[in-house]
């Protein structure tokens, strides 16, 4: 559920309640989560009764999603475990595969000449350079010394071959164990997929969240003693694989 500037906090939080059928403390948190964070999940639902619960809270004037969220039935889509020697990830090939065009997008992107389409208002194509400043925020006081420290470390911004080695072992992870150094390298390629998305006009809500739940799973195999919490997707969700943009 998603939140508005015009919907007071008492009709949420009572359409929760009935709509959902949880009780008034459960339904107040995820209301106040609503009204903070802009957004938060209600509830996990097959395809037919996600479809239902999100059309009463659209009949009452609320904005709802029905997304597919990251499980398949009770299997995880992704996950990662500390184990002896590293890290062991688990993938299924058909969800691996989904991600292929992103992996694509991101290895073409960091070719010489390329051009990028299918981007948000108001530049819906850009070549190499400005999507790059984009992707790679100013680390610098000014902008022309951010473009320099850029220009200087191109190589290891847009390493294609960082990519490619991340991809072959994505797609071969049905269960594999890897490094804690390929494990990190995996983190830093999905947060540049993650920053592709963020320009691209088809990019969703679901598409960070899974992102962010790969990245979530890596970090807490990686490193432990980092305790953040994973949050949740912004919308109801219902169980079943996602195709990628």
């Amino acid at each position: 559920m998603h939140n508005d500037d015009h919907t007071p906090f008492a009709v949420v939080w009572h359409l929760i309640r009935k709509v959902c059928e949880l009780d008034a403390n459960t339904a107040y948190d995820l209301t106040n989560l609503i009204h903070h964070s802009g957004r938060a999940v209600v509830g996990a639902y097959d395809r037919d009764a996600a479809e239902s619960v999100a059309l009463r809270f659209v009949r009452a004037g609320v904005r709802a999603t029905v997304l597919r969220g990251v499980m398949t039935g009770d299997e995880p889509i992704f996950t990662a475990e500390r184990v002896d020697g590293g890290v062991r990830v688990m993938v299924p090939e058909e969800f691996a595969r989904a991600w292929e065009p992103a992996f694509r997008l991101l290895e073409n992107l960091y070719r010489r000449n390329a051009i990028v389409y299918g981007l948000r208002f108001p530049r819906p194509a850009m070549t190499r350079r400005p999507f790059l400043r984009r992707m790679f925020p100013d680390v610098a006081g000014s902008r022309w010394r951010s473009a320099l420290v850029r220009r200087r470390n191109r190589e290891l911004l847009a390493d294609r071959a960082l990519v490619d080695r991340v991809w072959d072992q994505w797609i071969n992870a049905e269960s594999l164990v890897l490094t804690t150094a390929e494990a990190e390298d995996w983190i830093v390629v999905f947060g540049q997929i993650r920053a592709v998305h963020l320009q691209l006009r088809k990019a969703t809500a679901l598409h960070f969240h899974i992102l962010a739940h790969i990245q979530h799973q890596l970090v807490a195999a990686v490193d432990p003693e980092v305790h953040v919490p994973e949050q949740a997707p912004g919308a109801v969700t219902q169980t079943a694989p996602v195709q990628p943009v």
